[in-house]
């Protein structure tokens, strides 16, 4: 089974497609904009989720630890007129904070979507990477891509998520060939893997950066991944739309971080691969 270390208990980055609506623009975040004067260095806040390890979260020592909170504090060491302060709040603060302006940006392993793109601004660059995987039971060779799901049980998805689009995208794409998504509450990510394991569901699709190795191997539960994802997406940092002078110092420190191998180090680190090495799904 792939390595990928232990990360949000949150799908944020599905919680903002159905949770908010706005323009992410206020007074506040607006100041938090102007660009710096030579010398000068701006004060922004950017709130992460206070439970989701490893992306961030707070460690046994009682201090915020994870994924991005390193690659932040690797921002504030390049970036240009800028110091990110970090506060981490519960995932749908995230998202209400960057609404009000009192967030500059925010983390929790974000990808683009149209609804994104119309309320938010996005950097050029990306900070992270996550796989879409199935999680299907380890004596089981069956299941390996989504057409193998078709006349199997899977595990219930919330409506308007990123992965209800995946499998109703996949049946519109094969109208004689559907898979059967049942909705609701899906549950937290031990109920996912405890029901999978009992044999209530044959298969969970799920991203890969929500901590599901070290969940299942705590819960000696009979569960792996199929052989490859079936969807590799680049994960950012989303901005307030007012916040462009900063996105320009901001895709300029990414990009160096990239260069110079900070972020593969730090991927690394906290998901024992470095997940920039994946072909990202077009």
């Amino acid at each position: 089974m792939k390595y990928f270390k232990t990360l949000v208990l949150a799908l944020s980055a599905f919680i903002l497609v159905a949770c908010g609506s706005g323009n992410g623009v206020t007074e506040e975040s607006s100041a938090q904009n102007e660009p710096a004067a030579e010398g000068e260095t701006i004060e922004v806040t950017v709130a992460v989720e206070n439970a989701s390890n490893p992306l961030s979260f707070t460690n046994n020592d009682g201090e915020l630890d994870g994924y991005e909170v390193d690659v932040i504090n690797a921002i504030n060491e390049v970036i240009d007129g800028y110091n990110l302060t970090i506060e981490s709040v519960s995932a749908e603060a995230t998202q209400v904070g960057l609404d009000t302006g009192k967030y500059a940006l925010i983390g929790g392993g974000l990808y683009k979507n149209e609804e994104r793109e119309e309320l938010y601004l996005f950097p050029e660059e990306h900070t992270g990477v996550s796989t879409i995987e199935i999680y299907k039971r380890a004596d089981d060779d069956s299941i390996q891509t989504l057409d193998d799901l078709v006349g199997v049980t899977v595990h219930p998805v919330t409506p308007n998520g990123g992965i209800f689009n995946l499998l109703t995208s996949y049946n519109e794409e094969n109208p004689d060939n559907q898979i059967d998504i049942q909705l609701g509450e899906a549950g937290n990510f031990a109920q996912r893997f405890q029901a999978l394991h009992d044999g209530v569901s044959d298969a969970v699709v799920m991203p890969s950066n929500l901590g599901a190795d070290d969940m299942i191997t705590d819960l000696e539960l009979n569960v792996s991944t199929a052989d490859e994802p079936v969807q590799v997406n680049p994960t950012y940092f989303v901005l307030a739309q007012d916040q462009e002078a900063m996105k320009e110092k901001l895709d300029e420190a990414i990009a160096q971080l990239k260069e110079d191998g900070t972020l593969a180090e730090l991927s690394e680190k906290w998901y024992g691969e470095n997940m920039f090495d994946y072909e990202l799904t077009e």
